[in-house]
């Protein structure tokens, strides 16, 4: 029996990690899993972080992992200097939003590295300097548990992801400027195009356009998936998820009138979705360079028509098993292709429900989660797979999801209580000065003193709350 612990950062869907944990339960192992969200203080995403909820230490302990699976060495550095076991971590984004990136390069031989694409292994080498080889780097593909069912269709097309638009107007002269469009190209010719070039040594230059580079990438990579979704609204579109897409109008109100509300995050409702659905559709973030997203794999082992952009790793994964006629319906290169393809689908059920069967028999074959935890054992040296064990142990810890207070927030809340003991001090100060003859004319009366004597311990109640 094996004691796999699995750390991961989540506000929203968490369908894969459902998806791996049945895997490991099923295969006799024991899982504490861990949403880092609300146990983790930051300012900033992805970048260092440091433990908020001690409670975890004690649970961690008890349950003693033979084995740790870190997405995005998500798992507080406090918890990782206790362990004596396997830390494998997983790009579930890539490296640019790892946490703790410090650490990791300093102690990069406490690790190992898992990647869910190929160019995950060029990715790590520039985090780590070239400290990459085959023994502690491992090909780790995503894979799924999604079954397929006889449902009832009730969308035409669907779709489930996230909203990336960020939402507010850049009031920045340059986002507006040329200069910024050839910024964008670059992006859309490379999302992992090194804007720090530009500047070399110049460190205040580099920042600043760094700065304005970032705002420029979301707003490519939100747009993006905006311009793929907007071809469908006239075809009986359906998108569910989470981040703000309830607030889309402001983007385009046919997009917006696509939105189910109905809460989807889980690998069963995801199941229900796709099963309910004669095509789903999948709109990748530039991010994944040559690989795919997850929600890849579930629409094809369902019942649901796949409609994805050609990924050299899926086809590596699933080409040999996919016929030509199929892979011509099913790969789009651009947005107005994938409108034409989703039409002809609807159009030719025969031949939406040969994709299907195709699609289905690839993934029996090399995109079950067994077969990848199996290559994770051999990895690891960890018995993960066929384990004797009647009663798994299995525990969930999701702390109440609020956003965490920052040290930055913290040192905002010691410079007020600093400023409200200056002003009582004043206040003070201007009382006693108050009782001097004539002098008390020129002044503030007392009964105004009083009142701002009386705000200024009232605000400092609020900021010690």
């Amino acid at each position: 029996m094996s004691r796999i612990l699995i750390s991961y950062f989540s506000d929203y869907g968490e369908a894969m990690y459902d998806a791996i944990c049945k895997e490991l339960l099923n295969n006799g192992n024991d899982v504490l899993r861990i949403n880092t969200e609300g146990v983790i203080l930051y300012q900033k995403w992805g970048e260092e972080c440091k433990l908020k909820n001690k409670e975890i230490i004690k649970k961690v302990l008890k349950f003693k992992p033979n084995l740790v699976m870190n997405f995005n060495n998500s798992l507080p550095i406090e918890i990782t200097q206790m362990l004596n076991c396997p830390n494998c971590i997983i790009d579930a984004d890539n490296p640019e939003t790892f946490w703790n990136k410090k650490y990791i390069k300093n102690n990069h031989k406490k690790f190992k590295f898992l990647g869910l694409q190929k160019y995950s292994k060029t990715m790590y080498r520039k985090l780590l300097s070239h400290k990459i080889n085959n023994k502690n780097y491992l090909f780790f593909p995503p894979a799924t548990s999604v079954k397929a069912q006889k449902l009832q269709k009730k969308f035409n097309i669907s779709f489930i992801g996230s909203n990336f638009f960020p939402l507010r107007i850049p009031d920045e002269d340059f986002f507006y400027s040329k200069n910024a469009i050839n910024i964008y190209k670059k992006y859309k010719k490379n999302y992992f195009y090194d804007c720090d070039k530009e500047y070399g040594g110049n460190i205040k230059k580099r920042n600043e356009h760094k700065t304005i580079c970032e705002t420029i990438r979301a707003f490519y990579v939100g747009q993006d998936r905006l311009k793929h979704m907007s071809v469908l609204t006239d075809l009986g579109f359906t998108f569910f998820g989470v981040r703000w897409w309830n607030k889309i109008a402001y983007y385009d109100f046919d997009i917006a009138s696509c939105f189910n509300p109905k809460k989807i995050t889980t690998n069963i409702e995801n199941q229900w979705v796709y099963n309910s659905s004669k095509i789903s559709i999948n709109i990748s973030h530039p991010q994944a360079k040559s690989s795919f997203s997850w929600r890849v794999m579930d629409i094809m082992a369902s019942d649901s028509c796949l409609l994805t952009e050609y990924k050299e790793d899926w086809n590596e994964l699933f080409g040999k098993y996919i016929s030509k006629e199929v892979k011509e319906a099913i790969i789009y290169n651009n947005r107005y292709e994938l409108r034409q393809k989703c039409i002809t689908l609807l159009d030719n059920e025969k031949l939406r429900n040969k994709c299907i069967e195709e699609l289905q028999n690839a993934i029996e074959k090399n995109g079950r989660w067994h077969k990848r935890l199996l290559k994770l054992q051999q990895f690891t040296k960890v018995p993960i797979i066929d384990i004797e064990n009647n009663h798994p142990f299995y525990e969930k810890v999701n702390f109440k999801r609020s956003k965490p207070e920052s040290p930055q927030s913290k040192k905002n809340k010691t410079k007020l209580r600093i400023r409200t003991r200056v002003r009582l001090i004043l206040c003070s100060v201007l009382l006693i000065i108050n009782q001097i003859p004539f002098v008390n004319k020129l002044l503030i009366d007392r009964d105004t003193l009083f009142d701002k004597i009386k705000k200024t311990i009232e605000d400092d109640r609020y900021n010690k709350n």
